[in-house]
């Protein structure tokens, strides 16, 4: 699965509150299970199924922030990054009124990043250990997206999952992952 799938498939794990349907989603779950077990995977979806709607929607709110984070974090957006959170952004059933925010946020990004919510705020909604773990692999993800990962998005990742509490070995698991085939 590339990367445009991966982040949108888990994207859409937050949208159906954990519950995903359709051979897309059934991808983007067997790449989530590699990264954090089908155990913890399965308690992850558990969990969010016991969520209210409005929570659910901050978590997805929150992490496509974090994937438009990702995206300006080496001062450029390339057009396949903001052409795949575009189609993020529409695809995720927000409210009409937090759709045109981050869209507006995705315009905006890369001139002023003082719009993105800071990563230590993102990191306080999503907190769940294994979705923080996914976060961390939505956001290597985006930095593929463009077929090269600078050292500001290595540096930025290795920050991320810092602040997430995830630990360098499990960081550096996440990325040669999603590296190899």
């Amino acid at each position: 699965m590339n990367g445009v799938s991966l982040v949108t498939t888990w994207i859409a794990v937050l949208s159906d509150s954990g519950l995903l349907h359709g051979e897309r989603q059934a991808q983007g779950v067997a790449a989530a299970a590699r990264i954090v077990g089908e155990e913890r995977l399965a308690e992850l979806r558990g969990w969010l199924s016991t969520q209210h709607p409005a929570f659910i929607e901050r978590q997805r709110s929150a992490a496509i922030e974090l994937c438009i984070w990702m995206s300006v974090v080496d001062r450029v957006l390339d057009p396949r990054e903001r052409e795949m959170l575009k189609e993020i952004i529409l695809s995720t059933q927000l409210k009409s009124e937090e759709s045109e925010r981050l869209l507006a946020l995705l315009t905006t990004a890369l001139g002023d990043v003082r719009r993105i919510a800071h990563v230590e705020t993102l990191a306080e909604v999503l907190d769940h250990p294994t979705l923080r773990e996914l976060m961390l692999a939505m956001t290597w993800s985006v930095a593929m997206i463009d077929g090269f990962v600078d050292d500001l998005e290595v540096a930025n990742y290795h920050r991320l999952a810092a602040i997430f509490g995830v630990e360098p070995a499990a960081a550096q698991r996440i990325q040669e992952l999603l590296s190899t085939p």
